[in-house]
């Protein structure tokens, strides 16, 4: 169930207008950056680990590669895997479209190594010979043996796959196996967003990557298990439409069709170089001191420099250090004592608890620090931003906050919110709903403006009314201003819940020689505004999920959070204005009560007394049944969370034994792979 929205078998087509009739569009496909088992020879496959800091570094220069030639995409699909997750997350921030609509389905997983994952690959060579260990990788038709189902690392205890069919999720697969659960995912989705004329971004694994690549060059079965993908270099397709199919621009290349845009192998010795500049280990490093640049000349000026590396290596017969290997990964996972917190079930007899509604407002922004009004500008998040957002998950994860689904705003700052919040809770695998109806309030012609300025300009009566006011509109701005969201392509792509604007249609016609329907945008929003389109979503869309027993977090901005809590807590709109939001604190809504709890933090004081909820704060804290004694947080130590040690503790480590046994016999080496714990308390 958790994941059927995400997984619907429909292309995004569906949610985008069409590029240029007839113009089939690019494809872009990327194997995530180095993850942390790659740095250390492990096998990995459907173990869920995240990037190691080269392999972000790495994504970053996948995203300076595509701007530097021009790459734009409609549409992402992804994995459900953390390093392709996060991976699609670091690029897009880097590309500045973090609106982008992303599919994350589990067929674009890598392929699954069964019994074999988590154990050193290195160290499996050198029992089995280097020739025979190679072959257990890039054989297309031998399966390893499988994986137990209790086993720590088996997906069967993965929430994640709980919407999929029990019988389709892999204890162990083939390349071939791996390949054929890809194709679908081509042909019922890829395939019709590139007819449609939309480009698209996959950004998966190696042997998935290899399935989608066989399917589009129609590589044999033999020649594709010498076809290899390199993290991190974009591979990039072209295509012509010959009798509405797809057809293939061949390249360079004889064996595939497709160009990597950078030549493989430099990279991570660049790579190397640039983390001893930072470290300040390269005596040669150059001084140099900071220049404004926009973030498009900062991502390139960072491509040059690297570029530079890559000319002092040519010819240079320095080659990369590997990355030390490590022990077998699993021991390392067995070894902590496996504590589970979460949220109590209700007992025989009880009713079931309602589902959790978490709603946060971004971290903190640069113009949040330099007061600036903001609104639909796209201000990235500070660093004590992002820090804000991370503790907010962390502080999630102590309570045993399990989530379902997140909606969020276009705006950047809301988006890595969602993203880094849901790193501590290990769910980047959820789907995120993107829409522009929990976007903060259009502040107009203020947009960009210092609020103090502004104040001393008009005075502050006047500075209230536009700040404050609950049906006052700021001045509008100019529809050629590029604060205007109609001259941003994320509302002109993705808004399709909007009337036509007629007057605003005729003009960009005019100007663009050609027929344009364009939408309605505001060009400025009193909160007024901001809440009538708020509450209607909020009914209309995260409601149902909630009454689906959907646990919902809401990643968005001050206003339309205000909105919001107007609606949830009945508040009147004469002291909506009254209430401030703090960023990056989560706050659960309590529907029997009717008001907002925080969770408690363990630090003194308080968070309701920290933090800064305004002079109206506790029309938020003020439950439905003005209940004296009630406490507005929600304590570490409640009855309704449970901390317990993982009873199946025995049963893992019998698990854990019993695959180590089946890559033993099946390989016929015994007793040299990995040792075992000796007691149930290091599980």
């Amino acid at each position: 169930m958790l994941l059927r929205r995400a997984l619907q078998r429909r292309p995004i087509t569906t949610s985008l207008k069409r590029a240029q009739p007839g113009k089939p569009g690019t494809l872009i496909l990327l194997r995530h950056g180095e993850s942390t088992w790659n740095a250390g020879k492990l096998f990995t496959g459907w173990v869920d680990v995240d990037l190691s800091a080269r392999g972000r570094r790495e994504m970053e220069h996948a995203a300076q590669l595509m701007l530097e030639r021009g790459y734009k995409v409609d549409a992402v699909y992804t994995s459900v895997l953390k390093r392709a997750v996060t991976s699609t997350m670091v690029l897009l921030a880097e590309l500045r479209q973090t609106y982008r609509p992303v599919v994350k389905d589990w067929r674009l997983n890598e392929r699954h190594y069964g019994a074999l994952q988590g154990l050193s690959k290195a160290r499996l060579a050198k029992e089995l010979g280097g020739d025979k260990a190679t072959r257990i990788r890039a054989s297309f038709d031998d399966r390893p043996p499988e994986m137990p189902a209790d086993h720590t690392l088996s997906p069967l205890r993965e929430r994640k796959y709980d919407g999929v069919e029990r019988a389709r999720i892999p204890l162990a697969e083939s390349l071939r196996d791996c390949l054929e659960r890809v194709r679908p995912l081509w042909h019922e989705n890829i395939r019709k967003d590139l007819l449609a004329g939309h480009d698209v971004l996959v950004v998966a694994h190696g042997n998935s990557l290899r399935g989608l690549v066989k399917e589009i060059d129609g590589i044999d079965d033999s020649a594709i298990e010498k076809v290899a993908v390199p993290n991190g270099i974009p591979l990039v397709y072209r295509f012509e439409q010959v009798n509405n199919e797809l057809k293939v621009v061949k390249g360079e290349s004889d064996v595939i069709s497709g160009e990597f845009l950078e030549e493989r192998g430099l990279l991570r010795t660049a790579l190397a170089r640039e983390e001893k500049r930072r470290t300040g280990d390269d005596e040669d490093a150059p001084v140099s001191g900071e220049a404004e640049l926009t973030p498009l000349e900062r991502s390139l000026a960072t491509l040059e420099s690297r570029r530079r590396v890559f000319a002092d290596l040519a010819g240079s017969e320095e080659t990369p250090e590997p990355s030390p290997g490590k022990a077998d990964a699993v021991l390392a996972t067995r070894r902590k004592r496996r504590h589970r917190r979460h949220l109590r079930k209700a007992l025989p007899g009880e009713p079931d608890p309602p589902p959790l509604l978490v709603i946060i407002r971004h971290g903190k922004t640069t113009h949040n620090k330099l007061g600036l009004f903001t609104g639909w500008e796209d201000a990235p998040l500070a660093p004590e931003g992002r820090r804000e957002a991370s503790e907010a998950g962390a502080l999630m994860a102590a309570h045993g906050i399990k989530l379902d689904v997140v909606y969020t705003s276009w705006l950047s700052r809301a988006i890595e919110t969602a993203w880094l919040a849901l790193a501590p809770l290990d769910m980047v695998w959820l789907p995120i709903v993107k829409t522009w109806r929990l976007n903060e309030r259009m502040y107009g012609a203020l947009t960009g403006l210092s609020k103090k300025m502004i104040q001393q300009e008009y005075g502050d009566a006047q500075f209230r009314k536009w700040r404050r006011g609950y049906a006052e509109r700021p001045p509008a701005v100019s529809p050629f201003s590029p604060h205007y969201p109609g001259n941003d392509e994320r509302y002109t792509t993705y808004a399709h819940d909007l009337p036509v604007s007629f007057l605003q249609s005729a003009i960009r016609s005019i100007a663009h020689g050609r027929i344009e329907e364009h939408p309605a945008l505001p060009r400025a929003e009193s909160l007024k505004d901001c809440m009538e389109r708020v509450t209607p979503y909020y009914i209309d869309t995260i409601q149902k999920a909630l009454d689906e027993r959907k646990n919902v977090l809401v990643a968005s901005s001050e206003n339309a959070i205000r909105g919001l809590l107007m609606h949830l807590c009945e508040i009147p709109e004469d002291r909506v204005p009254e209430i401030e939001i703090p960023t990056g604190i989560p706050m659960l809504f309590d529907f029997e009560r009717r008001c907002v709890r925080l969770l408690d933090d363990g630090q003194s004081p308080a968070p309701r007394e920290r933090y800064n909820f305004g002079t109206g704060g506790d029309l938020l804290f003020t439950p439905s049944d003005s209940d004296a004694t009630f406490d507005p947080h929600v304590r570490l130590d409640d009855e309704f969370i449970v901390d317990e040690v993982d009873a199946e503790c025995d049963k893992e480590i019998a698990a854990d034994l019993e695959a180590v046994q089946r890559v033993e016999q099946f390989y016929g080496v015994r007793g040299h792979l990995a040792a075992r714990p000796s007691s149930p308390t290091d599980c």
